[in-house]
């Protein structure tokens, strides 16, 4: 899906009057996003019991039920609408899960995915092992240490840098002014940069 600001307006008017296909679209282009919030916030210990992918799963369901009382018309105003209702269905899930049998956790851990930053394209063939495994493991390095920021900062970045939301959008996002978003995602930046260079230099 295209990322200007008019496309996303229109599809969101669209899916408003009940177009099943802007509607596939808008969460289609942010099912990844929304996957890694799911990760971030979802409990260790329901992490056996309930996938993230239910979760963004249960979140669009509500959201397709709901997309036409949706008041606002941007990507800010969207995004911000869901991250509330992921937010009521990881409470739901912890509430449900709450006070079961545990188990061993190490056990039954699943598998998640490693990569999570947007990095444009893929390669055309596949490289050698041992550069496959550094491109891994710098992308996975990245992710940690994006993952290690204030939750804000994190947040800012990802609405930014891989959803490419304006900085009036990122406000609407966070519920903060522009100015402020655009300081927060600056102090980020220069956060994320330092670690880097840290951990970097550590290894």
């Amino acid at each position: 899906m295209e990322s200007s600001p008019s496309v996303w307006e229109s599809r969101i008017d669209a899916a408003r009057r009940g177009d099943r296909d802007a509607i596939d679209e808008l969460f289609h282009g942010l099912r990844a996003y929304f996957h890694r919030r799911a990760e971030q916030q979802l409990d260790a210990h329901l992490s056996v019991k309930v996938s993230p992918s239910d979760i963004v799963q249960e979140t669009f369901l509500r959201a397709f039920e709901g997309i036409a009382g949706f008041k606002g018309s941007t990507r800010g105003e969207l995004i911000a609408w869901l991250q509330g209702i992921l937010r009521h269905r990881l409470q739901n899930a912890n509430r449900r899960f709450r006070g079961t049998d545990k188990r061993d956790l190490a056990r039954e851990q699943p598998e998640r995915s490693s990569g999570s930053w947007n990095i444009d394209g893929a390669p055309a063939k596949v490289e050698t092992p041992s550069r496959v495994l550094m491109a891994h493991e710098e992308l996975q390095r990245l992710e940690a240490v994006l993952r290690s920021l204030p939750p804000r900062q994190e947040l800012a970045i990802r609405l930014r840098n891989e959803l490419h939301l304006s900085f009036d959008e990122v406000a609407q996002a966070l519920d903060c002014t522009e100015e402020a978003a655009q300081k927060l995602w600056a102090r980020a930046v220069k956060r994320l940069a330092t670690k880097l260079n840290t951990s970097g230099g550590a290894t």
